[in-house]
């Protein structure tokens, strides 16, 4: 099972590294990237893989703070509850 999870991440990892080389092979106009303060001259397919990169980092950090941590403190709950729990019962234990 591994292995396969391993193949599967190696087959997507070339996919995304063909797609990358083909988008900047494809984009290699010059475009200016106004930024207010600072101007930067880049080629096209650059700032088109430096967004798709941004948008996903992006969305894996609202993924995180919208699903991950609300489960991280409903666990943290759970287990408090079960520790109160567990000594109750061993304390009733310890009664008989």
């Amino acid at each position: 099972m591994l292995f396969i999870k391993r193949v599967i991440l190696f087959i997507i990892s070339i996919a995304v590294v063909v797609s990358a080389i083909a988008i900047s092979g494809l984009n290699t106009d010059k475009v200016m990237l106004d930024l207010y303060l600072f101007k930067f001259e880049l080629s096209l397919g650059f700032l088109l893989i430096l967004s798709l990169f941004l948008g996903l980092l992006v969305g894996l950090f609202m993924a995180l703070f919208s699903f991950y941590m609300p489960l991280k403190a409903q666990i943290r709950k759970l287990n408090r509850q079960n520790r109160q729990i567990t000594a109750e019962k061993s304390l009733e234990i310890s009664n008989d």
